[in-house]
């Protein structure tokens, strides 16, 4: 059972949405804060995230066991006297991003009748929760609202039921909720794609994440088949079919199994699809969400000018999900970083954005579009 770190403290009033016989005055409803920053991460991501040896995850992560999803949050409340003489039939959680009045998210029908976890907070960001207890049509209670701040280091890593290794590039110079990084939505090969997502997995996909369009790096046959997004027909899919294989993701053009791959060509589509607004938000993943899927968060994160250090972190963060091998920087230098480096450009952004335009062929209005899009100014 996973752990949950959560809010402790102060002591409010419920007031009476709708009058009624009973005293609203009464009744009083508790909410813990256990301050003002609420840190998702767990501890052994913390001893990698704070780690001054930024190139290893060696010792704190291997890649054999799951260990890359978020801590949830856990707001607790208690009925501490009423004249109501009855127990409330289940409460509602509203959780506001800011000041926004309208919930980034909501979890309705709580029977717990003390606490409830939740996941998927963004990074640096406040938060407002409020609970209301319902009795009846006629007599419902709503508290105060409580404020929160959530973590600024690290990832956004996510929790979505049987999805693997899935975080949010944004946090740290590109805005949130617009691009994710995982592994599959369905099984590999031969499996007629059999879906791996519950109602659970497809509600955060879908209302919290709030996905448009799903791309697809896996090869033919290894994406199951399938033709549209187990998602459902809400979601574009997008199939571009890359190889790895130990082979350099940038440049690789070859035949195998009878299929003719062209990496720069689907390198040149995928860019294609993240200059326009309307795509977004978007899921890009291979298989385990590792190699090909690196490649392409590398590109991503270079071109917005990301600083080298949080590009190889992110590609180690890796190893904390359950993968074949272990991630390591040497990977990222031999299968694309070296190339980039080797451009031409002063910084690593310059040597990317020449390279997508001079080598792959991605327009300047295209990638000047992406970075209008993803940097968070």
């Amino acid at each position: 059972m996973k752990k949950s770190i959560t809010l402790l403290g102060s002591l409010f009033l419920l007031t009476a949405l709708v009058a009624c016989q009973a005293n609203p005055t009464s009744f009083e409803f508790r909410l813990k804060d256990g301050g003002d920053v609420f840190d998702f991460h767990t501890e052994l991501q913390n001893k990698y995230i704070n780690s001054e040896d930024y190139l290893s995850t060696n010792g704190i992560a291997a890649g054999s066991s799951s260990k890359e999803q978020p801590m949830p949050l856990s707001i607790n409340w208690e009925e501490s006297k009423s004249n109501t003489n009855k127990k409330p039939k289940y409460f509602i959680v509203d959780i506001y991003e800011g000041s926004s009045e309208t919930p980034w998210y909501t979890k309705s029908n709580i029977t717990n009748f003390d606490q409830d976890e939740f996941f998927n907070f963004k990074l640096n960001t406040e938060y407002q929760y409020q609970v209301t207890a319902y009795y009846s049509e006629t007599l419902q209670f709503k508290s105060e609202k409580k404020a929160f701040r959530t973590t600024n280091k690290g990832p956004r890593n996510l929790y979505v039921n049987n999805v693997m290794n899935i975080r949010d590039l944004g946090g740290h110079g590109i805005k949130q909720g617009l691009i994710y990084r995982s592994g599959r939505f369905n099984e590999d090969e031969d499996l007629d794609g059999k879906s791996l997502l519950d109602e659970q997995s497809k509600d955060v996909l879908l209302n919290t994440l709030k996905i448009k369009t799903e791309v697809d790096l896996r090869r033919p046959g290894e994406n199951g088949n399938i033709n549209a997004s187990p998602l459902g027909e809400t979601v574009s899919y997008n199939h571009l079919p890359m190889y790895y294989g130990g082979e350099n993701v940038l440049t690789y053009v070859g035949e195998r199994s009878a299929f003719l791959y062209d990496n720069p060509a689907r390198i040149k589509e995928f860019f294609e699809l993240l200059s326009d607004r309307n795509n977004y938000p978007i899921d890009f993943h291979c298989a385990i969400g590792k190699d090909r899927t690196g490649c392409m968060a590398y590109l991503i994160e270079a071109l917005c000018g990301m600083e080298e250090e949080y590009l190889y972190r992110d590609y180690l963060f890796s190893n904390f999900a359950k993968i074949s091998g272990i991630c390591k920087t040497e990977d990222i230098d031999d299968r694309y970083g070296a190339t980039l480096k080797a451009y031409e450009g002063e910084t690593l952004q310059e040597k990317t954005y020449n390279y997508l335009n001079k080598v792959i062929g991605v327009t300047t209005e295209k990638l000047d579009a992406i970075k209008d899009i993803l940097i968070d100014k």
